[in-house]
């Protein structure tokens, strides 16, 4: 099969890009709050093949990113094109399962902590506990936050965890929050060492997106900005993806040399910029710390 010519490859699907927001930086009293701006949801079609199960699960997302508010059987049962009938006889089961809670004065369902117990292998892996001491160290030493995701296999970026510092900023997206493929410092973290062919695949599906002014949205930009992570040692991201926030990230990689997790930094650009290569080498040498703890294969080079 011939391979597809570089004009094919990057041209994007989507119309012109508008403004959106996955995350907004807010002053709150005497701090700064990076947190959640929920807008961004990930749109990820059912195959159809349970089609009980599709619905059950797009419930549970659905309560999630509704959270802290609930929700009752005929906005559930509308919004997500469900019959009444159906979705009343899921939302049932999820709550005998202590997944769900049902508000009997409201006739509202939230999310209930059982459904944690269910999954709490997830958030306490041996890779997970044996990462995490290594970036609270980091943390402790940068006096900077750091988040920990991983990537999926829709390219997005779920939250596995974060950990907070003294600091003018503090970061507060739940475990659990989906960032967008087209998180800037996560993203280029993640393809920066990828082959070229994994490259390709993705930028067949990139829809640009302008979360600010300064976002990158032009397929030899982005291009350069990747072939330069690589070069460079980290990928960055100033302004991009949240206006007035700037964030260094490295991969993770597992004893196959994928990229199991992501970790980033961020700050506020005049406060994280001046001290960028300081912050950079600390987070190189943590990425080093923690790949030979877990015995990872790492590209060949890969900062150490």
């Amino acid at each position: 099969m011939p391979r597809k010519r570089s004009s094919e490859i990057d041209q994007p699907k989507a119309s012109p890009p508008q403004l959106a927001g996955d995350a907004k930086l807010q002053y709150q009293g005497d701090h700064w709050m990076l947190s959640a701006g929920g807008q961004f949801v990930s749109e990820r079609h059912a195959p159809g093949i349970v089609p009980a199960l599709e619905n059950g699960i797009a419930i549970v997302a659905y309560l999630n990113r509704k959270a802290p508010r609930a929700a009752g059987l005929a906005e559930i049962s509308s919004t997500l094109g469900i019959s009444k009938s159906h979705c009343h006889s899921l939302l049932k089961t999820l709550t005998h399962f202590d997944w769900l809670s049902f508000d009997e004065e409201s006739k509202t369902y939230h999310l209930q902590a059982g459904i944690l117990s269910d999954a709490s292998s997830l958030l306490s892996s041996p890779i997970i506990n044996v990462i995490r001491p290594f970036l609270t160290t980091l943390v402790e030493r940068l006096e900077l936050p750091c988040v920990l995701s991983e990537p999926l296999s829709d390219d997005t970026f779920v939250v596995i965890d974060r950990i907070n510092a003294h600091h003018i900023m503090e970061v507060s997206f739940p475990v659990g929050h989906r960032f967008s493929r087209n998180a800037a410092a996560q993203m280029r973290a993640y393809l920066a060492w990828q082959n070229p062919e994994r490259i390709d695949r993705w930028m067949q599906d990139w829809n640009p997106v302008a979360y600010t002014d300064s976002t990158v949205l032009d397929a030899m930009s982005l291009r350069a900005e990747i072939g330069a992570t690589r070069r460079r040692g980290y990928a960055r991201s100033v302004g991009e993806f949240t206006e007035g926030l700037m964030a260094l990230a490295l991969p993770i990689f597992d004893r196959s040399g994928r990229v199991a997790y992501i970790f980033n930094v961020s700050s506020l650009v005049n406060t994280l910029l001046p001290r960028e290569e300081q912050v950079a080498q600390e987070m190189q040498r943590t990425a080093g710390q923690i790949h030979r703890a877990i015995a990872a294969r790492v590209p060949p080079d890969f900062p150490s």
